[in-house]
């Protein structure tokens, strides 16, 4: 009897490590919630994500969902952060955006550094292969745990794996993609269908299977165009084309 008993709560504790194992396992897959734009927790929900960010320091959104922080110019600096991660200037090669030198970036890196244990390096608005503005930065070999990415270069999943292949081979560190969709928001207002649905639901398919499968590709976010076919949501809310693919992709989230 004895014996028996301890059979059954050995194999009761196999079962229970057999079950608790994927969520040791964080999902690549989030999102940039525009909160600003009315997108919530609902939202996070419908695709499925493992992760999310807002471009801000903090969240309102009422969610189990992991939320990363970013000190998105020199003027949240004094934003107070917790958790692991945290997300540097956000295109401070963009006038428009955090618009900071590499000099003037580099000064504030430490207050950014402080503030999580590992820090993505700022994302750039050009190329990152060849921007001298991320090469003078990475020149001074400040703390980057990991390189951030935005791409927006059509719907060619081939070209989107090589350019990533090439900054990973160029800065040896891991990769948050961070924003990437067939088209920018602007591009996706100015011409809405350049890409069909079929177009960008196969881009999804294939860029996030891709990346589920290569090792320092470590999250992913797509950037919610809210128009055209690169948009997770129509008018009513509901999941478009796109939605549905990128809502079905990737590993099951936390």
């Amino acid at each position: 009897m004895k014996t028996r008993l301890i059979a059954v709560m050995l194999g009761l504790a196999f079962a229970n490590c057999a079950l608790a194992a994927p969520a040791a396992m964080p999902a690549k897959k989030g999102f940039g919630l525009g909160e600003r734009h009315g997108f919530g927790a609902e939202h996070l929900q419908q695709l499925r994500v493992g992760w999310f960010y807002n471009w801000g320091p903090e969240t309102t959104a009422q969610t189990s969902v992991p939320f990363v922080p970013m000190i998105f110019s020199e003027k949240r600096l004094k934003a107070k952060i917790t958790g692991n991660f945290v997300l540097g200037f956000n295109e401070p090669d963009n006038e428009k955006q955090a618009n900071l030198s590499a000099k003037e970036a580099l000064a504030h890196w430490p207050t950014i550094v402080a503030k999580a244990r590992l820090v993505g390096g700022p994302a750039m608005a050009g190329n990152p292969l060849k921007s001298e503005w991320l090469a003078e930065f990475m020149k001074a070999r400040p703390k980057v745990d990991f390189i951030t990415v935005h791409w927006y270069k059509g719907a060619d999943s081939r070209h989107f794996i090589k350019d990533l292949t090439e900054i990973h081979a160029k800065f040896g560190k891991p990769i948050w993609v961070t924003e990437f969709a067939p088209q920018t928001a602007a591009s996706s207002k100015a011409d809405p269908d350049k890409f069909s649905p079929a177009q960008v639901a196969q881009f999804i398919a294939e860029t996030t299977r891709w990346m589920d499968t290569t090792r320092w590709v470590q999250r992913y976010a797509w950037h919610d165009s809210r128009a055209g076919t690169s948009a997770l949501f129509d008018a009513d809310g509901k999941l478009t084309v796109a939605g549905k693919a990128y809502a079905a992709a990737g590993a099951p989230p936390l």
